[in-house]
């Protein structure tokens, strides 16, 4: 996969996630200890992000790593 799909599809994902959650955009942000900005660029397609943050993320949503980058 693409650098750019592999983003895309992770936006997807971040997305659904988000929306089965309760959780606001500056939420997120705070649990990761990551500015908003960082958060929206995720959502948007924009980066990937390192996998720490993505360790951490999976976290916060309760699933697997690969829920967020698996087909």
């Amino acid at each position: 996969m693409e650098d750019s799909n592999k983003a895309e599809y992770f936006a997807n994902k971040l997305c659904l996630a988000i929306g089965q959650s309760n959780l606001s955009i500056s939420e997120i942000a705070k649990r990761l200890g990551l500015p908003i900005n960082i958060i929206i660029n995720w959502q948007q397609g924009k980066v990937f992000p390192k996998l720490s943050s993505l360790v951490k993320l999976a976290k916060v949503f309760n699933k697997n790593v690969s829920w967020f980058i698996n087909e």
